[in-house]
């Protein structure tokens, strides 16, 4: 029986030596490439939420492209190696089923448990590669192959709570670069946190934004990705690999000065160089300049070794077409993992559904699609001062994350007896269909864009007028015990006197506050909370816990953010945001979907709960 399998494996998987059907030796035949082929299409299936939604993350912009093309360097570094590939001769080894099995439960995990996020979906469909190889190939087969697999590492998203606490340094460094650099080529340039501003000769400024106030390194992976390939494809030897990876992070930074300093460059020619495509396309040039970098680098690393040329020989050919043998396929161990893989993909999807589970939720608006630019510009003490929405760069607004958003200051219409009217700037952002996401908060937004922070993440009470409001008593209370009030909107609505359902816990509300020093005893007091599938929280993290429950099918949040200026202090920047949202929080849920609607099936009109609920 060992004999048999040996004998099957060797005409079925890549790396059995000796001559093949046609003469010389190949990487695959037909039967290997059929077995690679339905391999792959089970391990997509198995892992089908996790690519879907890598998929996501790789098309809707420039920072995770990349992933596209990890898939296809892999094989170029096995491609590389298949001499030793073909000269080595695979075989059967049983323990690879052991993260192969295990990659199920991880997988799992990190789709359903308190630890869910999408990078480490990528990591568990990783291991199931690494089982099926090492079960399928063994051990010494492994050896050649091992980095290729681990490579793949950098096709996954990695999650942005992590990429924010990677990033956030490096981006102050390349900002300070880039200042240093402008100022060295003789242009006047200040720098504010992120944001630099760049002075020409008539004494015109131009601001200049370092990828936004919180982008972070956008392209770090990127660079680290092609660092690596370039370490992989050409040096053999360990501690050149190593010198070349650690070189990576100095070159991401180096690329991002020599780009802020391209830019504040450009923007004095002409501003529109510094923003959209011709943003975009900067960034990719610099990644074609970091490729030669590193292949400089890496030549200058071979040369310090005197390396024996190899012998010539016949080349192994890349296919050979050859006879399929369905007989050949049923090795035991390809068998096994065949099924286990099926199992998963079809027991995995028929079990979520039979439990009413979503992984995928999917995108909700406002009735009508009604923008939260609509909440109104007055109220009954408010009346909006300067623009009725500010307009964001396109920059920023693909950082922000969405289109949907308003950027409105709210002026009180009668002063307080002794004091100057009061000013409160509203920020709201709206976000739907989105994938393992983290919200953008005052607390790093604001000292990114220079304002040096006093306090952070000071979390008070918010007193609202709820004289107008009434318990809706066709709803019940929660688990929690929290019901749901409706508020009325004013006479300034376009429905005036309009009954609005409220998120739930609202009645007590708690934001977020952290204060920053503005100079000469002014401070800048920011404050925030959120709307997430019918209720509130203060926190980012607590986001994920309302519009990411596994038995929702749709899922969106709403941001309500308040900036106070003056020489104030938090409490006082609560009473006002207070004040001000006490009339137009009706108003700002109204640009949310009414949830109480979305459970019972009600809306939208092709919720598939409806068929459920009737």
């Amino acid at each position: 029986m060992t004999s048999l399998a040996g004998t099957n494996l060797s005409a079925v998987f890549v790396g059995a030596a000796g001559k093949h059907p046609g003469g010389a030796p190949s990487l695959l035949t037909t039967q290997r490439a059929v077995a690679v082929m339905l391999l792959t299409a089970a391990v997509v299936w198995a892992f089908w939420h996790f690519f879907h939604t890598q998929h996501l993350f790789s098309s809707k912009g420039q920072d995770w492209s990349h992933a596209y093309l990890v898939p296809v360097i892999s094989g170029f570094l096995i491609w590389q190696n298949r001499r030793e590939i073909v000269a080595t001769k695979a075989q059967i080894f049983w323990p690879g089923l052991i993260p192969l099995v295990m990659s199920v439960p991880c997988y799992l995990l990190f789709q359903l448990g308190s630890l869910a996020t999408h990078m480490g979906q990528g990591w568990a469909m990783i291991l199931a590669v690494f089982g099926l190889t090492l079960l399928l190939t063994g051990p010494r087969m492994m050896t050649l192959l091992f980095l290729p697999i681990c490579y793949l590492a950098f096709g996954v998203t990695v999650a942005e709570m992590v990429m924010i606490k990677l990033t956030f340094v490096l981006q102050g460094i390349a900002a300070q670069g880039g200042w240093i650099a402008l100022n060295l080529l003789g242009l006047h340039t200040d720098l504010s946190g992120n944001t630099l501003t760049v002075w020409d000769k008539a004494g015109n400024s131009h601001p200049l934004n370092i990828a936004e106030a919180c982008s972070g390194m956008r392209m770090v992976i990127a660079f680290a990705a092609l660092g690596v390939a370039v370490a992989l494809a050409t040096l053999k030897h360990w501690w050149q690999r190593i010198a070349l990876i650690q070189l990576g992070l100095p070159v991401a930074v180096g690329m991002n000065i020599v780009r802020v300093a391209v830019l504040g460059i450009a923007t004095l020619y002409d501003p529109e160089l510094a923003k959209g495509e011709a943003h975009m396309f900067i960034g990719f040039a610099l990644l074609v300049v970091a490729f030669f970098v590193f292949m400089g680098v890496a030549e200058l690393l071979k040369r310090t070794v005197h390396e024996t040329p190899p012998k010539k020989g016949a080349s192994p050919a890349v296919y050979r077409a050859g006879p399929i043998n369905v007989r050949g396929l049923m090795v035991p161990a390809f068998v096994t993992a065949m099924v286990l893989l099926l199992t998963v993909a079809l027991g995995l999807t028929s079990t979520l559904q039979a439990m009413g589970i979503f992984l995928q939720k999917q995108k909700i608006e406002a009735p009508g699609n009604r923008n939260v630019a609509a909440v109104p510009t007055e109220t009954e003490h408010w009346i909006t001062a300067g623009e009725s929405n500010a307009r964001l760069s396109i920059e920023f607004v693909e950082e922000l994350g969405t289109s949907n958003y308003l950027m409105r200051t709210y002026e009180q219409k009668q002063a307080e007896p002794g004091k100057a009217k009061a000013t409160v700037h509203l920020h709201l952002a709206y976000y739907t269909g989105m994938v393992d996401t983290v919200p953008h908060v005052a607390d790093r937004c604001m000292t990114a864009a220079g304002m040096l922070p006093v306090t952070l993440a000071e979390e008070l009470q918010v007193q609202l007028d709820q004289s107008t409001w009434r318990v809706d008593e066709r709803v019940p209370a929660n688990a929690l015990g929290q019901l749901v009030y409706t508020g009325r909107t004013s006479r300034y609505s376009d429905a005036p006197n309009l009954r609005v359902r409220l998120p739930r816990g609202i009645d007590d509300l708690r934001m977020r506050f952290s204060t920053f020093d503005l100079g000469g005893n002014q401070r800048s007091v920011a404050g925030y909370f959120f709307m997430a599938n019918g209720g509130y929280t203060p926190s980012p993290e607590g986001v994920r816990v309302l519009a990411f429950k596994l038995q929702d099918d749709y899922a969106y949040y709403l941001k309500v953010q308040t900036t106070v200026n003056g020489s104030i202090d938090s409490k006082q920047a609560a009473a006002l945001t207070g004040q001000l949202l006490s009339e137009l929080l009706p108003e700002i849920a109204r640009c949310a979907p009414d949830w109480v609607e979305v459970e019972s099936g009600n809306y939208p009109p092709d919720n598939p709960r409806k068929s459920k609920t009737r």
